[in-house]
């Protein structure tokens, strides 16, 4: 009896030095989170964490809780349950629920608690941080943080997200935690694919707008040029007309480089 007791402390001192070894690191600066054992990245996901006023808090914590089908206990939408239409997809439990219309909350796949009502989770991924506090991240990695993690895990979440800086997107095709609805029943488009969409028109338009100014720029330097060509004469005129031809070129080249970095934008956003 004494042996086993003996055996049995030191094979609970081994296994709990191994699980040690496993941890969870949250970088909220780079919006990625990493699996490591005894030190080592073993996998990297991409992240969504908490939007402004709903930030993700930082410090070191340990998973407290794991469940596979976890759902929202604040966050939903009001769908219609004779249509199964989703009808506000945005909605939490102290909003008055619409007549003839119920609240839903939210499915977080995965999910693992490390702070009280804060956890990691599948989700959508719409490019920046957009979460009411905890972590989503796409649903092939949250799967693997699940089955690597268990009660006790070291949390360490640190940093802080860059306000405008553009984050990896989940592509439009995927589909986000509120869209996949089939245990619900419901369908329609959620409120990540509209911050999905918002989050796009606005990379798009501020793509155009920065590439235009540049090449109004480049306009109105050959313009300048022109005129001072056209007033000056023999030898400056000549040496004028080879800089106007360089800008000209310049300009061929640039609208070749706009092109090439369009399709490279429409790629990382799903197109």
């Amino acid at each position: 009896m004494k042996q086993f007791l003996v055996f049995g402390g030191i094979f609970l001192t081994w296994t709990l030095h191994c699980c040690a070894q496993r941890a969870i690191e949250i970088d909220l600066t780079n919006q990625e989170a990493y699996l490591t054992d005894h030190a080592h990245v073993v996998l990297r996901a991409p992240i969504c964490s908490g939007r402004p006023g709903h930030e993700t808090p930082t410090g070191t914590f340990r998973v407290t809780d794991k469940d596979l089908n976890h759902v929202s206990s604040f966050y939903g939408f009001f769908g219609n349950p004779a249509t199964k239409q989703i009808v506000v997809p945005d909605a939490d439990i102290y909003k008055k629920v619409p007549s003839g219309l119920e609240f839903v909350r939210a499915p977080m796949r995965y999910y693992l608690q490390f702070h009280p009502a804060i956890g990691l989770h599948a989700g959508f991924l719409p490019g920046y941080p957009d979460s009411h506090g905890c972590v989503r991240m796409p649903e092939e990695y949250a799967i693997e943080f699940f089955r690597a993690a268990t009660v006790g895990t070291p949390v360490h979440v640190y940093g802080y997200p860059h306000p405008g800086r553009t984050y990896w997107a989940s592509r439009r095709s995927r589909p986000s935690g509120l869209f996949r609805l089939a245990m619900f029943g419901f369908r329609g488009s959620s409120p990540d694919d509209d911050a999905f969409r918002r989050r796009r028109e606005i990379v798009f338009d501020q793509f155009d707008n920065e590439w235009d100014a540049k090449e109004k720029m480049l306009e109105r330097q050959i313009d300048a040029l022109e005129e001072q060509k056209d007033r000056a004469e023999g030898w400056r005129k000549e040496r004028l007309r080879a800089v106007v031809r360089r800008f000209e070129q310049l300009k061929d080249d640039f609208e070749a480089r706009r092109d090439a970095a369009k399709e490279t934008l429409k790629r990382q956003w799903g197109d």
